[in-house]
């Protein structure tokens, strides 16, 4: 372990916890909660923390601003709430409007803007300055706030040279105090991962590898070299593990190391040999000594010297962390729900040192695994079914008549989906998610049925897109006492909100071999889904 000095200061019970919001506003801090935020804290919605540093000081204008819009774009993809920090003119920002962010990411012209650490905020604030916000200071607005989730890039940690330096990130002892989920791409390649993964352990943060297999991620590479103690590949477990600490009132918060997307391991492999250069460059400068000065330099040293493919891959990163993190946020909030009496499926934190079978580990996969071998684009609907009792009457046309009435799930989209996970699973017991069904359904309680029916069911829930403004689709039929079909309604217009950004975004995240499609789609989604399929490579059946 690094440094007993600090295991023994760890590990004393006089950790601080940060305060709550509601504390902390009513001794006049000067935080401001983003309305939107505000009402999905207030009704427990899912809501995911993301930082500003990577806008202010980590990636150039425009593609700064960009990559931060995309990242709240994604979160919501997932059913979450996006809430980008911030300090704008001393006050801090949960939850950025789109103007506040905006003025962040204008680094040219906004060239006053701090980087903001647990040690800078004071004096951000009583300066009344901009600042963005690091993993330390995001970790604690999230946890002031109550948010459980965190997505960003890469965790800081112990700097190369650090066991002589002493040069660690504070964003480690940050995760002792915040009870919150972090979701990275692991630790920054720039610094000393084997050392940082040490010093975790002495702080009592679980090191939990979002994968297939238990190989702590670096950043612009899937593997390190080292190994995580727990791995997960489904948020329903991650959240599992973080409801576990708040049920036990542990401060403490966990690491969620998602390895970047396999298109981009092999840049990756190339780009670390420019993080070495840059390394050495530091050193030779004297650049490891400039404090948080350091992480930027050689953040841009890299760019230069990998002539902005770093870039691509960094940006790859980000959104896939905040895809993962929306994932987990929504789980925990059906959670932590006290209106939650549907049994979650259970899926277990697998210690790594445990597995029976391991590949080996000079043998790379010759192809990255299927997120999914099938998925069914189409309809997801809650059906109502009014049956009359007496078989020898007629319904009236102004009245109600004694008999049943049944819901349950429906949608062409979803009976198919259903029926082929029966199949997979039955024939392929070791592929328990190998049957993805993507279709939107609505922020309302037959949405909230939808999906939490289709995870006890033991499917795939992560392809389900909540559209906020819409109604989920419900299939109402009144039939008479001999089960003839009366009459019904077909609320199903929410199909139309299915849209082209979102076909390609799921596309690219589960990589099926097969697309089936539901035919009642609009004609503009089957142009989507048909023309993303060819370009792809993907079968379709219709």
């Amino acid at each position: 372990m690094l440094w007993p000095a600090h295991r023994s200061h760890v590990c004393r019970r006089g950790l601080r916890s940060i305060s709550s919001l509601a504390q902390a506003q009513a001794k006049g801090a000067p935080v401001d909660v983003h309305p939107e935020v505000q009402d999905a804290l207030a009704h427990g919605k899912p809501v995911v923390a993301l930082e500003t540093t990577i806008v202010t000081h980590g990636m150039p204008q425009p593609t700064n601003l960009d990559t931060a819009r995309a990242v709240e774009a994604i979160v919501r993809e997932q059913g979450a709430i996006p809430a980008t920090m911030g300090i704008i003119r001393g006050r801090i920002k949960i939850g950025l409007h789109a103007n506040e962010l905006e003025h962040l990411a204008d680094i040219q012209n906004n060239t006053g803007v701090v980087k903001v650490s647990r040690r800078d905020l004071g004096p951000a604030l009583a300066l009344q300055r901009d600042g963005g916000t690091t993993c330390s200071t995001t970790l604690m607005f999230a946890a002031m706030a109550g948010i459980k989730v965190f997505a960003t890039g890469g965790l800081g940690g112990v700097h190369r040279g650090g066991q002589s330096s002493m040069d660690v990130s504070a964003d480690l002892p940050e995760l002792t105090r915040c009870p919150v989920g972090l979701v990275s791409a692991g630790v920054k390649s720039i610094l000393d991962i084997g050392r940082t993964l040490e010093y975790l352990e002495t702080l009592g943060v679980p090191v939990v590898s979002y994968s297939e297999t238990d190989d702590f991620p670096a950043f612009y590479s899937r593997k390190s070299g080292f190994k995580s103690p727990w791995r997960v590949n489904d948020p329903i477990a991650a959240a599992n593990i973080l409801h576990s600490h708040h049920q036990l009132g542990l401060s403490t918060g966990a690491l969620f190391a998602v390895p970047i997307p396999w298109e981009y391991e092999s840049v990756g492999l190339q780009l670390q040999k420019f993080v070495e250069q840059a390394v050495e460059e530091a050193e030779q400068q004297g650049v490891h000594q400039w404090g948080k000065a350091a992480t930027p330099w050689l953040l841009k040293r890299v760019g230069e010297l990998t002539a902005g493919k770093s870039l691509e891959s960094n940006v790859a990163l980000i959104k896939n962390t905040a895809r993962v993190g929306g994932q987990i946020a929504l789980e925990y909030a059906r959670l932590a729900s006290p209106s939650n009496q549907l049994k979650q499926a259970s899926y277990a934190a697998i210690p790594t040192a445990s597995f029976i079978e391991k590949p080996s580990e000079n043998v790379e996969p010759s192809s990255p695994p299927a997120c999914a071998d099938l998925m069914v684009i189409g309809s997801a609907a809650v059906d109502v079914t009014a049956r009359a009792t007496d078989t020898d009457a007629s319904l009236g046309k102004h009245s109600t008549s004694p008999g049943t009435v049944t819901t349950s799930l429906g949608g062409v989209g979803r009976n198919i989906a259903e029926a082929a996970h029966r199949i997979l699973t039955t024939s392929s017991p070791s592929l328990p998610y190998s049957t993805v069904l993507v279709s939107p359904v609505g922020d309302d309680a037959f949405g909230r049925l939808l999906v939490e029916e289709t995870s006890r069911l033991g499917m795939r829930a992560d392809g389900l897109v909540t559209a906020d403004s819409s109604r989920s689709a419900v299939c109402n039929i009144v039939l008479d006492g001999a089960g003839n079909l009366v009459g019904g309604v077909a609320d199903m217009g929410i199909i139309e909100s299915l849209s082209e950004d979102i076909i390609h975004q799921r596309l690219d995240i589960c990589r099926p071999s097969i697309v089936a499609v539901d035919g009642n789609l609009s004609e503009a989604s089957l142009i989507a889904i048909m023309k993303s399929c060819l370009e792809k490579n993907i079968r379709v059946l219709l």
